[in-house]
Parts: C-alpha cells; structure tokens; sequence
C-alpha cells in the first residue's frame, strides 16, 4: 500500500500500530496514541508530521511520544484516583497504625511513587506483554494501576497488609473494571486485582516484575524479602527503592536517583540470575 494515498489520520495510526509492533511502545500506549489521532488532537499530529520530514531525530520523537502516552494515561489515572490523594493514603495507614499500636513499626510509613518517575522506571524494564506485575505492600494500588495502564503485562497484583489501604485499593480495583478497563487495548487481558495480608506468607514466585516500595524496611525485612525473592525465576526483575535485595542472585542492573512522593529516592533495578 502506498503510504502517501492514505489521509494523515490513516497514516499515523499505521505509525503507531508498527510502533507496537516492534515494542518500541506497549499496546496501551497505542491505545493512548489512536484516541489522540482520532480526535484530531494537534501535539500528536504535530510530532509525527516532524518525524516524518525528519526534523526530529528518533531519540527525541521517542522521548515526546513517551510524553504524550503519559500525559494521555496519567488523565484516566487522575480519575481513578480522584478520590484517593497521598493524603488520604497517609491518613487510612496511620489511623490504623494509631488503632493497632503498630506505630512503631516503621516498615508501615505510607509512600506513593510517583507518575512519571515510575512509569520511565517501567519504560526501562520494557516487560513482555502478557508478564506479571507484582506490588509487594501495594497501599492504594497506585503503582498497581501505573503499571496496569502503561504496560501490556497479563496481569497486575498487589500485596497490602493494612486493611484500611486494602479496602480503599479494593474500591479503585471495582471501579476500573466497572468504567475505565475499555480505555485500552481490548486486545489484552487487562487483568489488576488487590489482596490482603504479609507479602512474605503469599506466593509471588511465578512474578516478571516485582515491586517494592522498600525505604522504610529494615534490614530484617529486607532480608526476608530477598530470600524469598529467590524463587523468582531467572530472568526476572525485582525494583526497589532506596535499598537494594541483599540476595547474591540477583544482579543490579540500574541504580539511579528519581522523584518519589516524599522526595528523590534511589532505584535500584534488579535481575534474578
């Protein structure tokens, strides 16, 4: 077929779809992109007609695309949490913290990370579509849903032991299945789901990437958590923030700074050698 017969709509949608194709940019990412084309939306046409004539190098085409895929599933984010602030994330964790005199226990602080730092996180990592995503100590299932609306993994979990954040991240879990899952790629198994309890008594061994928001673990914690890390299969990641696994059989691929909900923290990327 003769790109230049079709009209520019036409032609961008062929540019993305080839795109997913080659992973360059996940299936939901594509579904981002077709609503932004579809619409007639000026950046996306904008950005594509520039890569087209060669005014922007790959690098940077890439880079703005990433943006606008950003930018397009932070909104829906936005709304699935419109009633679920950091705030409100920080008061369910330390009422109940107050109510079971468990405030001693720092490994419960509450923290989010955040949108875009998370999702170039994911961008690295680059997971194959129809993998498995685990939060371990999931809050709100904020990171559930960063990596459910960017990523084409099979399917999301997350793991949270305060039942407060777990009936909260329950609700979020209904509502997308409820209003917000036809947003993307009805190709793929747009599978997130929250359960309750310790992440050391539940089973996440057959995880592709593993999550965990580890900076305010102690050494104990972390111990425990990378020995039982182990049973991952080779090949998968784990990501950790501030803290690196302790396991010898895990390779750190990437430690680098990025903005979290409570200031820069350090992610640390692994893989299970």
């Amino acid at each position: 077929m003769n790109s230049n017969a079709l009209t520019e709509p036409a032609k961008n949608l062929l540019l993305i779809s080839l795109l997913a194709s080659d992973k360059i940019i996940s299936n939901n990412g594509k579904a981002f992109l077709k609503e932004l084309i579809l619409r007639r939306d000026p950046r996306i046409s904008a950005l594509l007609q520039k890569f087209e004539t060669k005014e922007a190098g790959d690098s940077t085409f890439l880079e703005k695309l990433h943006e606008l895929i950003e930018d397009e599933s932070m909104a829906l984010y936005n709304e699935l949490f419109h009633d679920t602030s950091l705030e409100v994330g920080k008061t369910l964790s330390k009422n109940e913290r107050d109510q079971n005199d468990l405030n001693e226990d720092k490994c419960l602080i509450y923290g989010e990370v955040d949108y875009t730092s998370f999702y170039k996180v994911l961008r690295k990592i680059n997971p194959k579509q129809g993998s498995t995503f685990y939060d371990l100590g999931s809050g709100t299932a904020k990171a559930v849903f960063i990596a459910r609306l960017t990523q084409d993994f099979g399917r999301c979990l997350g793991i949270e032991i305060l039942e407060g954040l777990h009936s909260q991240a329950i609700k979020i879990v209904d509502r997308y299945n409820k209003k917000y899952r036809s947003y993307l790629c009805t190709g793929l198994d747009l599978h997130a789901s929250v359960h309750q309890g310790s992440f050391l008594e539940y089973d996440w061994s057959d995880g592709d990437v593993v999550f965990a928001n580890s900076t305010c673990f102690d050494d104990e914690l972390m111990d425990d958590m990378s020995r039982k890390a182990e049973n991952l299969k080779p090949g998968a990641m784990f990501v950790t923030f501030t803290k690196g696994l302790t396991s010898s059989k895990f390779e750190v691929l990437e430690r680098k700074r990025y903005r979290m909900s409570w200031g820069p923290a350090t992610v640390y990327i692994h893989r299970r050698l």
